[in-house]
């Protein structure tokens, strides 16, 4: 499966960019968890719908550089970190990145990243548990929303 993502924060922030529709612009805040910044560039699925936050699914990218607020780029879903709060999140790979373009399941993620990841969640709350590409590509099937283009080649 390959989806388009957008990337709201890129790798090494600690404050959040969210789009503000009415404005047409990026809006910047201090996050309220972050103690650390970002181990991945963070953003979201377009497309897609989450009940949990009411907000499109949440994706980490995993990429050599951080990539800018506001880019759009296709990302290979490899993982999903099932958060306690049922706002999970997908961990995918960009797909023309050089050092992770060859990742396709979550055992062949550096140990490094997903122990990046884990401290940043367990800054604030319980980190949740891994699961597989398959389990990523599920959730991403089943909140497709309807009638939104199709963004995932499945």
């Amino acid at each position: 499966m390959i989806c388009d993502a957008v990337v709201e924060d890129p790798r090494g922030a600690t404050h959040r960019h969210v789009w503000d529709d009415a404005a047409g612009t990026w809006r910047t805040y201090q996050h309220p968890h972050a103690t650390r910044p970002w181990p991945t560039s963070y953003g979201f699925l377009p497309g897609t719908w989450n009940p949990a936050d009411q907000d499109a699914l949440d994706v980490m990218i995993l990429a050599t550089s951080p990539l800018p607020t506001g880019t759009r780029l296709r990302v290979r879903p490899v993982g999903l970190l099932r958060r306690p709060d049922g706002d999970d999140k997908i961990l995918a790979v960009a797909v023309d990145d050089p050092a992770y373009a060859d990742v396709r399941w979550l055992g062949e993620v550096p140990a490094a990243d997903l122990a990046a990841i884990e401290a940043w969640f367990r800054d604030w709350s319980e980190a949740g548990a891994w699961e597989d590409a398959g389990a990523a590509e599920r959730l991403i099937r089943a909140s497709l929303a309807p009638g939104w283009p199709r963004l995932c080649m499945v």
